[in-house]
């Protein structure tokens, strides 16, 4: 079973992951048998030595990484040499309990935006008030590349990760536009005030301004002084996301604005990237479904110090 397995634009924690699956479990138990040899007992046997010692969640992402190579042989016609019918109930992985996907209401995000101010009032506002935007996509932006002139659109085209500008994104449906009711893009005007490229969101030197350094020192204080359930930058994401189910927000339009792919065949001949003025008016319909007046007063500029030549 010993294969070639090659990942294309994964995340590196995501191949680190998968890598240490065939080594530390995979590989030790099917390693040397043959993949027409892995079949349903051999998989169920893998199953019940990792839930031993690993996570329900592991256990079935391992067992799935399994199932993927298995299928991935395949013959010069591109038929699969070992076609499979995985019995689950057979394998019996365990169950994955319930798991904690900490969110926020309006008045939480109300009460969040109160605390924050500068940059990352502008960062919170935009994940919780269009897209929905993911936190790498929001730090990827670029003022010259990224915002449309009248501040009402959002060019998604790259991420920022871990200090490194990703020139790729989640998904192929990740690349979008998300546009803004004008509240948001009047907040983004002024914080944009005169600067004409470089990063949205960056540090003091124009550093790129990381997802861990914002958690730390804005976010997770800010949520432990509101005494708020503690999250990641997800919370806002989950909170857009709700608020457009609640508000109707058409189904189509709703997964072109967060990225996800369509479910539908019929979605995918919706020529949303074309038809901006409806998409304007429904972001100004739906609104934010939080108070953003009184946390425009806390809104600074951003000082950047320019680069000694």
């Amino acid at each position: 079973m010993r294969t070639l397995v090659t990942y294309c634009r994964l995340e590196q924690t995501t191949i680190d992951n998968r890598q240490y699956a065939l080594d530390k479990w995979i590989y030790p138990f099917l390693g040397e048998r043959q993949l027409g040899e892995v079949n349903n007992r051999a998989l169920k046997e893998l199953v019940e030595r990792m839930a031993e010692t690993l996570s329900a969640s592991s256990v079935r992402d391992y067992a799935n990484i399994v199932k993927a190579i298995v299928a991935s042989a395949i013959d010069e016609n591109g038929e699969q040499l070992f076609p499979r019918k995985w019995n689950e109930e057979f394998i019996d992985a365990p169950l994955i309990a319930e798991q904690n996907q900490p969110s926020t209401t309006s008045e939480g995000m109300t009460q969040i935006l109160e605390k924050a101010a500068g940059q990352y009032l502008v960062l919170y506002a935009l994940l919780a008030g269009c897209g929905p935007l993911r936190a790498g996509e929001a730090l990827g932006l670029e003022i010259d590349k990224h915002i449309s002139p009248d501040f009402r659109t959002l060019y998604i085209r790259q991420k920022a990760k871990r200090g490194l500008i990703q020139p790729y994104l989640k998904t192929k449906a990740g690349e979008r536009e998300v546009d803004l009711c004008s509240a948001l893009a009047k907040m983004l005007r002024d914080f944009v005030g005169n600067r004409k490229d470089g990063l949205l969101f960056r540090t003091s030197t124009g550093a790129q301004l990381l997802q861990t350094n914002t958690l730390r020192n804005s976010l997770h204080p800010i949520l432990e002084q509101l005494e708020h359930i503690k999250g990641g930058f997800n919370i806002f994401r989950r909170y857009r996301i709700t608020h457009l189910q609640k508000k109707d927000c058409p189904v189509a339009l709703r997964h072109f604005w967060s990225g996800h792919a369509s479910p539908h065949v019929s979605e995918r001949y919706t020529k949303l990237r074309e038809e901006r003025e409806y998409r304007l008016e429904w972001a100004e319909r739906l609104g934010l479904g939080f108070d953003l007046s009184r946390s425009i007063g806390q809104l600074g500029q951003l000082r950047i110090v320019p680069k000694v030549a």
